[in-house]
């Protein structure tokens, strides 16, 4: 990947906000919740939800991406308290396989550090699969969709390429968040209130960009007042499916988060990072 010159339509887009912050997420490592808790910064007025995703999904060209951007859901209405209205920020939310070869146009796009939420694979792959069982899909996705190894590869490009960066754990954020919190707004010289962490649930609200295909996945954390912890118990690699090489598959990922656990860009609570745990680890 090269670093991206913005077209005229996205470099328009980037100058109509105050600031852009994209979160790059494997699917089922809370990204959503996380961003909810954007939604509450007084300077962040609007949000968009995967504008890649139909692209990799439906075919949609580059003009689908910029239509997604320059309607995105205006918080304002949404906040637990009203802003004065002054915010300008915007905040997209991104998979790397949605994403992918145009990663570096999201990159450009960023006018902030670009955050990276990692998750336990084996607590986002099985929790993935779980949700396509809850709608009568095969558990058994394309091995790209577990989002882990294209994600590596955008942040090693990220790192080669000088551009700034966080990493940030699901299971931190959800469990500590008085803790993290803090941390990951300073990193962009944002105020931080505890009363961020609440907000008022809104189930009407629409994020699915796919005609409904994907919005079960939603429903949780749109009808939540607030960040709930992680409790899920880690299931045993043994529990993941030979078949198609899907074990073997969940063991490199174990690998690449452990690797990047111990990132020194990692925000996360105080202390050392979590020991590397062996694939199989349970």
């Amino acid at each position: 990947m090269q670093r991206a010159e913005l077209p005229p339509c996205f470099a328009e887009i980037r100058d109509r906000h105050s600031a852009i912050y994209a979160i790059v997420s494997p699917p089922r490592c809370s990204s959503t919740a996380f961003a909810r808790v954007f939604w509450e910064q007084p300077t962040v007025r609007f949000y968009c939800h995967e504008p890649f995703e139909t692209t990799y999904y439906m075919g949609r060209d580059q003009a689908d991406v910029v239509a997604k951007m320059q309607a995105p859901l205006d918080l304002d209405l949404l906040k637990s308290t009203r802003g004065d209205g002054e915010g300008r920020a915007l905040v997209i939310k991104e998979m790397p396989y949605q994403v992918g070869a145009r990663f570096p146009l999201l990159a450009a796009l960023a006018t902030k550090p670009l955050v990276f939420l990692m998750r336990d694979p084996r607590l986002n792959i099985a929790s993935r699969m779980a949700k396509k069982l809850e709608v009568g899909d095969s558990p058994l996705f394309p091995a790209i969709e577990s989002g882990w190894e294209l994600w590596r590869t955008q942040i090693e490009w990220c790192r080669d390429a000088g551009i700034p960066h966080v990493l940030v754990d699901s299971t931190d954020f959800r469990n500590q968040p008085g803790e993290v919190f803090p941390q990951v707004f300073a990193h962009f010289g944002l105020e931080f209130s505890p009363a961020m962490l609440e907000w008022r649930p809104c189930p009407e609200v629409e994020l699915d960009n796919l005609g409904g295909r994907h919005r079960h996945l939603y429903g949780e954390v749109l009808a939540s007042a607030g960040i709930k912890p992680d409790s899920d118990p880690i299931p045993p690699l043994e529990s993941f499916p030979e078949e198609d090489g899907w074990r073997d598959h969940v063991a490199r990922c174990l690998d690449i988060y452990a690797q990047l656990a111990a990132s020194d860009r990692r925000v996360g609570p105080a202390g050392p990072a979590p020991p590397r745990p062996p694939s199989g680890d349970v």
